[in-house]
């Protein structure tokens, strides 16, 4: 590829930086799972004036979720269960889960599509005190629309993730990733905790209050951590990734099943695949990936018949005025490189 392609991109980041005040910003770009342009904006704090370099860690919010489903599946690989058994057949001790719940499957969990009582909707954001405190508060609560029948967003489909991963490792979900996914693999950076949590080399995270940036709690739980609370480097993150498409975590064929997106009730495909965000895009792409609290956006954008595989990462601490997301600025730089391949 053009190096000039990376002056490009560099250059629309920095007119995105002036334009929306973003306060700093990491990306890196790979294709064919091959690194090929890294490169650090702006300020890791602007209290202190830290300038932003690529070891620092950020506060990834729901991109978490790539992490933990993909620690799921490969424990139902281990222990050859499906994500077609319900919440019953894998916990059927937890007499305390509302019986609606239990008969979601798990497959309807990672898709967003269970329906399932959000707990955002109900102000229950994701720094509960309890696995406990979340099921008294919803158990009583309307499902949102029948299983199957529409792709929107859940948190507490993914604390029920969380437990069945405990499950089925034996083991709290904190330490097992520690141990199954960060020591194994050398993410060092990689570690889970809210805003309140002393975390080495993390950035300070902003956002626009009444016209004025504050800084931005985003204040995560041990009960919510499968769904968020994972702090990474995007060094380690883009680690990761190489490590997965080289099938070290997961068979390509098992990758490609949480990657397609969830059929509905109606033979319409949903937002989601396995725990990923997957939408099929015109002339032949595919995007699966995951934003973070609007702030960041992974994404990987693949055409099977073209045989192009790009993969744009773009992680920020806030901005004073977003009016245009993350992950619209991940689909333009993925389409200035595209054009250029």
């Amino acid at each position: 590829m053009d190096n000039n392609v990376f002056n490009k991109t560099d250059t629309y980041l920095n007119e995105m930086i002036d334009s929306l005040n973003i306060v700093g910003l990491n990306y890196a770009v790979l294709i064919d799972n091959e690194l090929v342009h890294e490169k650090a904006f702006g300020v890791a704090n602007i209290q202190l004036q830290v300038p932003m370099i690529l070891d620092h860690s950020f506060p990834v919010a729901s991109i978490s979720k790539l992490f933990s489903s993909i620690a799921l599946l490969q424990l139902l690989g281990i222990h050859n269960r499906s994500v077609d058994e319900t919440v019953e057949e894998f916990l059927p001790d937890r007499k305390d889960l509302p019986e609606a719940w239990r008969k979601l499957s798990l497959k309807q969990l990672l898709s967003h599509t269970s329906g399932i009582p959000d707990q955002i909707d109900y102000q229950i954001y994701l720094a509960p005190e309890s696995e406990k405190m979340v099921i008294d508060a919803l158990k009583d609560k309307a499902f949102s629309s029948k299983p199957g029948t529409e792709s929107k967003y859940n948190a507490t489909g993914f604390l029920l993730v969380r437990i069945i991963i405990e499950k089925l490792a034996n083991q709290d979900f904190e330490s097992y990733m520690q141990e199954q996914f960060f020591d194994k693999l050398g993410l060092n950076s990689a570690e889970y905790g809210g805003f309140k949590k002393v975390i080495p080399n993390r950035v300070t995270c902003y956002q626009n209050i009444d016209g004025n940036l504050e800084m931005f709690p985003l204040n995560y739980s041990p009960p919510m951590y499968a769904g968020a609370g994972l702090n990474i480097s995007i060094i380690d993150l883009v680690k990761w990734f190489q490590i997965l498409q080289d099938e070290k975590i997961v068979p390509q064929e098992q990758l490609e099943k949480i990657w397609t997106p969830i059929k509905l009730n109606n033979g319409k495909d949903g937002s989601f695949g396995l725990g990923w965000e997957s939408y099929i895009l015109q002339d032949g792409y595919r995007m699966v990936g995951h934003g973070g609290a609007g702030i960041s956006s992974f994404r990987h954008y693949r055409n099977e018949t073209e045989n192009q595989n790009v993969t744009v990462v773009l992680l920020t601490n806030g901005a004073y005025n977003w009016k245009i997301r993350p992950n619209q600025i991940n689909s333009v730089i993925a389409s200035l490189i595209i054009e250029n391949e």
